[in-house]
């Protein structure tokens, strides 16, 4: 069975797309994008993945508790994106969405991909457990997302080992 991944990025459809050719082209993975919060988590309540690339500036969908989370970061001037609340919900399973988180999502199997500094998201990702993180600049080479999916799909064997 191809190693199932889900990429939550609310610009793959368009702005990133070069990005997935590889992807598809590489024919090694069951490979689905969710382009918000909402649908990410309708994405996790039927599937196990082996890999979570999740952005930092993530739509909440139409939740209405991730909108509301969303309107009450805009009106404090952004603070932390949605991307980081989701990360805490799926990982900390603190109980404060009425959706439990699936018991089957660990650090190991999440990497982050963002256009933010690692500085700016260090102290959340350190806290979370979450060690691989690439950011989004200018000028990626179009295997940059096909790259780290390997990178997280080999990390995750070798800590099995």
């Amino acid at each position: 069975m191809k190693p199932r991944v889900l990429w939550i990025e609310d610009s793959a459809r368009f702005e990133l797309n070069n990005l997935t050719g590889p992807i598809y082209f590489y024919g090694k993975y069951d490979f689905q994008q969710a382009e918000n919060v909402t649908s990410a988590i309708e994405f996790l309540k039927v599937k196990e993945y082996d890999a979570l690339i999740v952005d930092i500036r993530l739509p909440p969908g139409n939740d209405p508790y991730w909108r509301e989370l969303y309107r009450k970061a805009e009106l404090e001037g952004g603070g932390e994106k949605l991307g980081i609340k989701f990360l805490y919900w799926l990982l900390a399973r603190d109980g404060s969405y009425s959706h439990p988180a699936p018991s089957w999502v660990r650090p190991d199997r999440i990497a982050v991909f963002t256009v933010e500094n690692h500085l700016e998201v260090r102290g959340n990702l350190d806290d979370l457990g979450i060690d691989l993180f690439k950011q989004k600049t200018t000028g990626l080479a179009d295997t940059t997302l096909l790259d780290l999916i390997k990178e997280l799909l080999n990390r995750k064997k070798s800590n099995k080992i």
